[in-house]
């Protein structure tokens, strides 16, 4: 009777340990489950300030076509002042010396729409790095802004005709992915934000588009 009750809680004590292993496994699975649910989640929230971000500023620069929509013949000899790489150079920051609101600026005259395009970069960087972790902003004209086999890039390939207006104007913005790594490499418009940015929009047509 001793040996059969002695074995009957060996047994038991097996079924508990069975049991805890289980629960354990459980527990990881829906720790895991709701990790990437917020990675997810705050994924798309960097989407979504992405993409306002950008149309935002596509929207200001449609409204300043004096300085944005240069011409050809400008383009060539002064470069559009709202065209940035903040991998290469950050516009100045939002001071009374660059913002139109502090300034007294009227009128169609060219200083005024070129104080007003130095503002609009500014605040654009400032929202840019202040609303996304490492984030990158790149205006350009770019012919190329999406390739089938490698996706969005950050180049900027002119037009072939030598005009630059030809090309249309993109705002491209990229930021550290909080996605796991494998979830990344599998999606090439997720990939490295150093190689690649995640929102691409055109602000202005070229003249061949």
């Amino acid at each position: 009777m001793g040996q059969r009750c002695r074995g009957a809680a060996g047994f038991a004590m097996l079924e508990a340990l069975v049991a805890i292993v289980v629960l354990a496994v459980g527990v990881l699975g829906v720790a895991s489950l709701l990790l990437n649910s917020s990675r997810f989640t705050q994924q798309a929230s960097y989407d979504t300030t992405a993409m306002q971000l950008a149309t935002e500023m596509a929207e200001r620069m449609r409204a300043n076509p004096a300085v944005s929509q240069t011409g050809a013949a400008a383009e060539a000899i002064t470069p559009n002042r709202y065209f940035i790489d903040t991998a290469t150079g950050q516009p100045p920051a939002l001071t009374a010396a660059n913002s139109p609101y502090a300034i007294a600026c009227s009128g169609t005259a060219a200083g005024c729409a070129q104080q007003l395009a130095d503002f609009d970069v500014a605040e654009f960087w400032e929202r840019v790095s202040t609303g996304l972790p490492g984030g990158r902003a790149v205006i350009c004209r770019d012919m190329v802004a999406y390739d089938q086999t490698t996706g969005f890039s950050w180049g900027c390939t002119p037009s072939a005709t030598g005009r630059p207006d030809d090309a249309p104007i993109v705002i491209k913005i990229g930021w550290i992915s909080r996605l796991a790594a494998k979830t990344v490499a599998a999606r090439v418009d997720m990939s490295d934000m150093g190689t690649r940015p995640q929102v691409v929009i055109v602000a202005t047509q070229g003249t061949v588009n």
